[in-house]
């Protein structure tokens, strides 16, 4: 090899950022940043729940699910498309193509957000929904939003501390705010407290991100090639994806009672809270696994041509991080799996005695839920080699046939069972899910996984059916 080839691949090597070499600060960063949430979860799915009884909480999960499912149907995609995109750009150009990104996913999330708006403004003034709580829900889906956003460019440059500490600040102020908003004002107050608590989200992230907007933004900044592309459909993706996790809510509150969408609300709500620890792992380190990524993609081509060019985006299958991507998944489910067994074990007694005995009727629809949980390791494997790939089209047949099999199975369950057909549902669609992905993504996942992982979620499921 020519003195000069050696010296180019030395110094591109030299210039590859250290989150190539490992991932264990993003790694620590979300498991850190998820141990504080769980302390704020156990909080926010015992002490809320007991204070405003089965029907009033089922009203204010309502609010939560509109808000959570419209922040991040508004925010949908920046993620993964700043943490794939941005690190494999030139170092000196990240932070301008991170704020440029992010500035561009804000421009397109207006219209939208107008339109939401414009919706919520007509329902008030048709009295279908008190215009006090259409404000408080137009304002908390406002600050979510742009918190998000922020935080997204944030994690895009690889700093994962300010996004695993959002949702534990965030739920501490909810908490302190429901409690001292409910008193008062009564379920209207613990709306309020979904807007107080958004609020404090922006303020973390504008502290968190202040230097990259006061940075001199540069020369305009080309897009890469298919960013466009990918952003809208990871974000068509992660919206039909909160169909499926947040859907059994809505779907018992348009279907059955507040008790019964109080019961299904805390259910749903302790599964996604495992969940969301699963993906947080996985999110956190795909600035990493894309740096990683680019770089053995950029001394491949080198081996085939010798003129490599750094910071090219494109398509590798399969992807060169994707053996650590098993690996993490595979750790992940020999802790989840044998949680949510114990928990189908524990949920008749520890329901009654934390949640009162008002929630009895909710632990029979733990089992289907904690089932769900068991597949989220699997779940984010996909959606992350998917990214890898470039092959957003295939985590978004996924999502799509997911949400098709919880609707099929959410109309007749929920008017049937309740609580515990909305779970099922929820279940339904992340099993169905899971297998079309692994179908769609040849060779990520190996069979032992997707295996373990389904037949993991029967057991649970299975276990608590026949207890």
């Amino acid at each position: 090899m020519p003195e000069r080839v050696v010296r180019d691949g030395e110094a591109r090597r030299s210039a590859d950022p250290p989150a190539a070499a490992g991932l264990r600060r993003p790694v620590v960063a979300g498991v850190v940043g998820k141990a504080a949430e769980a302390v704020t979860l156990v909080l926010l799915a015992t002490v809320v729940p007991r204070l405003l009884g089965p029907a009033d909480y089922g009203r204010l999960s309502v609010v939560l699910t509109l808000v959570a499912v419209g922040s991040v149907a508004l925010t949908l995609g920046g993620a993964t498309l700043l943490s794939r995109y941005v690190p494999a750009a030139p170092v000196r150009g990240r932070a301008i193509l991170a704020r440029a990104l992010t500035l561009r996913l804000a421009r397109n999330r207006i219209a939208p957000f107008a339109l939401l708006a414009t919706v919520a403004t007509a329902l008030a003034a048709a009295g279908h929904v008190p215009p006090s709580a259409a404000g408080w829900v137009l304002l908390a889906l406002a600050f979510n939003v742009a918190a998000t956003l922020a935080l997204q460019a944030d994690l895009g440059l690889g700093r994962a501390a300010a996004w695993s500490a959002r949702y534990p600040v965030q739920n501490a102020v909810l908490i302190a705010a429901v409690v001292a908003f409910y008193a008062t004002a009564g379920v209207n107050g613990a709306i309020a407290g979904v807007a107080v608590a958004g609020g404090a989200g922006l303020a973390l992230a504008l502290a968190a991100t202040a230097s990259l907007w006061r940075a001199s933004p540069g020369a305009p900044v080309h897009l890469p090639t298919g960013a466009a592309r990918f952003g809208l459909t990871a974000a068509a993706t992660g919206a039909l994806t909160q169909l499926v996790q947040r859907g059994g809510v809505l779907a018992a509150a348009l279907l059955s009672s507040d008790e019964e969408t109080g019961h299904a609300a805390v259910a749903i709500g302790v599964a996604l809270a495992a969940t969301y620890a699963v993906a947080q792992v996985f999110v956190v380190t795909l600035p990493a696994l894309t740096a990683r990524h680019a770089a053995a993609d950029r001394e491949t081509r080198r081996d085939i041509d010798g003129d490599g060019r750094p910071g090219t985006v494109r398509d590798a299958s399969p992807s060169a991080a994707e053996p650590a991507l098993r690996r993490l998944a595979g750790a992940l489910l020999a802790v989840v799996l044998p949680a949510a067994l114990l928990g189908v074990l524990a949920v008749d007694l520890v329901v009654p005695v934390v949640l009162g005995p008002a929630y009895v009727d909710a632990a029979a629809a733990f089992p289907p839920a904690l089932a769900a949980v068991v597949l989220a390791p699997l779940i984010a494997l996909t959606l992350q080699a998917a990214a890898l790939r470039l092959r957003p089209g295939a985590a978004l047949v996924a999502a799509a046939a997911g949400s098709v099999a919880f609707a099929v199975a959410a109309v007749p369950a929920v008017p049937a069972w309740g609580a515990v057909g909305a779970a099922t549902a929820m279940l339904a669609g992340t099993a169905v899910a899971a297998g079309v992905g692994v179908l769609a993504l040849p060779g990520c996942s190996g069979w032992r996984l997707p295996t373990a992982s389904l037949a993991g979620a029967v057991a649970v499921a299975g276990w608590g059916v026949f207890l």
